[in-house]
């Protein structure tokens, strides 16, 4: 055995130890492991190129990575309910498990991957659409302080002209620029305002159901979404 087979043996043996042992990383250690065994095993390099070729060992530590990743991406993401961060590390196990006897290049599973993550990014983006919502808060405490301020009747009036006049600048930027730039992500997206008693929209929202409820009706007003739009 020449110095240079040693020392790719060496390598391999250090990929392995990243893993061996570790519960989040089962596929990877088997892989690797099997890497290995093709490498100790060989009579020389050119025996293990064929050897890695032939039992396509490469693309299975790929595979295995991934696997393991997601798997452990997908837990954490479900015992948090984030539940639609939670669809890109499923689907691409799905995926894998379709298509890993044929896969024989690493480059097709890393597009396949990317493309998967990808539209999720987007599901993302379109469900956190509804951050519309907390982000107006300061709008909403404006008009409630303009409505329900202790003035003298001869000021009445002008707070209720104020916060008419914040309501309908609402419903304009509404209709003018946030919701046609929520649509070039999803052209039949609609203020859905059910998301913010998920877990992971309410967690940001620390305040009583009952503030929530009265808060929502105060938003439909301001937006102009109470018909739906």
């Amino acid at each position: 055995m020449d110095q240079r087979h040693k020392e790719y043996i060496e390598y391999y043996r250090a990929r392995l130890k990243k893993y061996e042992g570790n519960p989040m990383y089962p596929h990877s250690e088997a892989a690797e492991r099997a890497m290995l065994e093709a490498i100790e095993t060989a009579a020389d390099l050119n025996e293990f190129r064929d050897r890695l070729f032939a039992g396509n060992l490469h693309v299975k530590v790929a595979v295995a990575l991934v696997k393991d990743q997601e798997a452990a991406r997908l837990k954490h993401f479900r015992s948090i309910e984030e539940t639609v961060r939670a669809r890109g590390p499923e689907n691409i196990l799905k995926t894998v498990s379709q298509m890993e006897s044929t896969i024989s290049d690493v480059m097709d599973l890393t597009s396949e991957v990317n493309h998967i993550l990808d539209a999720n990014r987007i599901e993302i983006a379109v469900d956190l659409l509804v951050d519309h919502f907390w982000s107006d808060f300061t709008a909403l405490e404006n008009i409630e302080v303009s409505e329900r301020a202790d003035v003298p009747d001869r000021w009445k009036a002008e707070h209720r002209s104020a916060a008419e006049a914040d309501r309908a600048k609402g419903r304009q930027l509404w209709q003018e620029i946030d919701l046609p730039a929520a649509k070039e992500w999803d052209s039949n997206w609609k203020m859905n305002y059910a998301l913010l008693s998920e877990t992971r929209h309410r967690r940001k929202l620390p305040f009583p159901d009952s503030t929530l409820a009265r808060r929502i009706e105060d938003h439909k007003k301001y937006r102009g979404t109470d018909n739906g739009r």
